[in-house]
C-alpha cells in the first residue's frame, strides 16, 4: 500500500514540475546554443578547408616528383602536378563553401527549406 502511496505522490510531483516548467531551457539558453552550434559548424568547415589544400599540395606534389624521378625530367613534372594540386584543392574547396556535391540530394534539400521559409 506505501509502495502504491509512493508511486502517486512521485507521480503528482513530476506533474507538478513539468506544469511549472522545470527542464525547459529558457531563451537565452537556446540562443548559447545556437551561437555555439553555428561556431562549431564555421570551424569544421575551416579545418576541412585547410586538409583539402594541404591533401592537394602533398599529392600533387608527390605525384609530381615521382614522375620526375621516373622520367628523369626534374622539375617540370613536379611544377605541373603541384599546380594541379593546387587547382583541385581550390575546387574542393570551393565545393565545399557553395554546399556543392556535401551529400546525395542535400543541396538540393536545403534550397528546398529555404525557399519554403
Amino acid at each position: 500500500m506505501s509502495d502504491n502511496n509512493e508511486t502517486q505522490s512521485m507521480e503528482e510531483k513530476l506533474r507538478n514540475a513539468r506544469n511549472a516548467g522545470v527542464g525547459k531551457p529558457t531563451e537565452e539558453t537556446l540562443k548559447r546554443e545556437a551561437a555555439e552550434q553555428v561556431e562549431n559548424e564555421n570551424m569544421q568547415l575551416g579545418i576541412r578547408a585547410g586538409t583539402e589544400l594541404l591533401v592537394g599540395l602533398v599529392a600533387g606534389g608527390g605525384i609530381g616528383y615521382g614522375l620526375d624521378m621516373y622520367f628523369e625530367t626534374k622539375p617540370f613534372l613536379f611544377i605541373a602536378f603541384l599546380l594541379l594540386g593546387v587547382c583541385s584543392a581550390f575546387l574542393n574547396i570551393y565545393k565545399i563553401t557553395q554546399k556543392i556535391g556535401t551529400g546525395v540530394g542535400f543541396a538540393e534539400l536545403h534550397k528546398r527549406q529555404k525557399k519554403g521559409k
